[in-house]
């Protein structure tokens, strides 16, 4: 769900709006809630000021969840203060919140210069209690290895790791209408690479393949590759259930967004 509609004040050279358009809308949230749906990631364009605003959506937000029962799964933006801690603690089950692990990419993909804050932010929301996600997107930086093993060790660095239970990895999608667009998906054996060395660096954590990934052949040929290297793949396509099943493996289903489950 977006609570921005299509509007994001950055233009972001992997995403430049284009994901913001095809999201439902927050006045959506109890139509759809009428229909039986539980959980909702909520999200939106980042404001100046580098949060999603969910302080001008609360007193809503927080209705429709106790009237309905519902979870929610926040993207936070990467400007987060104690003082935003109270209200994201009235509506927020899980945070989604996207790392970045070196500043040139940082400000290269997104246009800004608050890798310190980013990294600050994420530090608050742990710890103070938040079921905090982090999100890894390979091949951020035009379908290229750049910041991502940098992300693991700093987690691991500044002694974070006990903190989460989870990773979870997405990949860089050339997207239409976007700065990257032109650029190569990033090679498979690099996207195993990167996941064979988070397990090597932080080995306890589970590590799950998200939903953003190139579809088609190349979604098909990763998820295959990943079976039994990551504990959970969503959006599996039906071959890879079928090898996961002639393989013997024990397979847990799942109907809402990952970050709600270990």
């Amino acid at each position: 769900m977006s609570l921005t509609n299509s509007y994001c004040a950055l233009s972001c050279k992997h995403c430049n709006k284009h994901y913001l358009k095809g999201m439902a809308k927050f006045i959506d949230i109890e139509k759809l809630a009428k229909e039986g749906k539980t959980s909702f990631l909520l999200s939106g364009g980042l404001m100046p000021n580098g949060k999603i605003p969910y302080k001008f959506f609360l007193d809503e937000l927080y209705l429709l969840k106790q009237k309905y029962n519902l979870k929610f799964n926040l993207h936070t933006g990467y400007n987060i203060e104690e003082s935003d801690i109270s209200y994201l603690r009235l509506i927020g089950d899980v945070i989604s919140y996207d790392l970045v692990g070196d500043k040139e990419t940082m400000k290269e993909v997104y246009g800004i210069d608050n890798f310190e804050k980013m990294w600050l932010s994420f530090k608050i929301l742990l710890e103070n209690g938040f079921k905090v996600k982090p999100h890894i997107t390979i091949g951020l930086n035009k379908g290229k290895i750049s910041h991502e093993i940098k992300t693991i060790q700093r987690i691991k660095d500044l002694k974070l790791e006990n903190y989460i239970d989870e990773i979870i990895f997405l990949v860089f999608i050339p997207t239409v209408g976007t700065d990257f667009y032109r650029a190569d998906p990033v090679n498979i054996q690099e996207v195993i690479n990167v996941i064979l060395e988070t397990k090597n660096i932080i080995g306890n954590k589970n590590i799950t393949l998200g939903c953003m990934v190139p579809k088609g052949k190349y979604r098909l040929e990763l998820q295959s590759n990943l079976l039994g290297i990551v504990d959970k793949i969503v959006q599996p396509v039906n071959k890879v259930v079928q090898q996961a099943k002639n393989s013997n493996f024990k397979i847990n289903y799942s109907y809402e967004c990952c970050a709600f489950e270990n």
